[in-house]
């Protein structure tokens, strides 16, 4: 009996001092790195926006399973001074103006998104709305053909949208030869460059 109390004195002994050594004492075994840590979602003035990571988010949703014929999408934002965007959309040659047409408007969203996401402040895209951004920039929508990368006649669309403005994607209006040739010039209904 006397070996029994001892063998389960000398256990209860070393339980306790492995728990000691492990920390099992600490009332709270995981402690907050930093208190007050807690996440901002307050809307911020001059947010200075990653433009080269909204074009790499919206290209990724615009994805190839979505628009076959994207072959990839260009921005230009110098002259973000003036309050111009410039996006472009470089499609496969067997791509159509149809195409381009409905591709259009989703490129435009897809882009507000994508810089909603560092900036708050802008409103996300709805059915008839392309977004906040939209609302304080001009939008220069270019749209064409990788073979007609040079040539601004032939681009499927070529518009400059006003801000605050949700107009339609409009397609640019070829003349046909006896046109073109009499020095006149068929163009879109809207603003073209």
């Amino acid at each position: 009996m006397i070996r029994l109390k001892k063998a389960v004195i000398i256990t209860v002994f070393i339980a306790g001092a492995a728990c000691v050594a492990a920390g099992c004492t600490e009332p709270e075994i995981v402690t907050p790195q930093s208190v007050g840590a807690e996440p901002d979602f307050q809307t911020k003035e001059n947010i200075e926006i990653d433009w080269e990571q909204v074009q790499e988010d919206c290209q990724a949703a615009l994805s190839k399973e979505d628009y076959p014929k994207g072959d990839y999408i260009d921005i230009d934002v110098e002259r973000l001074d003036q309050n111009v965007i410039r996006l472009i959309w470089v499609l496969s040659n067997d791509a159509t103006q149809v195409e381009a047409l409905n591709y259009g408007p989703d490129y435009i969203k897809a882009f507000n998104d994508a810089a909603a996401v560092q900036d708050f402040s802008i409103k996300k895209s709805a059915d008839g709305y392309y977004g906040g951004l939209w609302d304080k920039y001009t939008l220069e929508l270019e749209i064409f053909t990788e073979g007609d990368i040079m040539k601004p006649e032939n681009y499927y669309v070529n518009q400059i949208i006003d801000p605050g403005k949700n107009d339609p994607v409009i397609p640019v209006i070829r003349g046909n030869k006896e046109t073109e040739s009499s020095g006149e010039s068929s163009s879109g209904t809207g603003k073209s460059k």
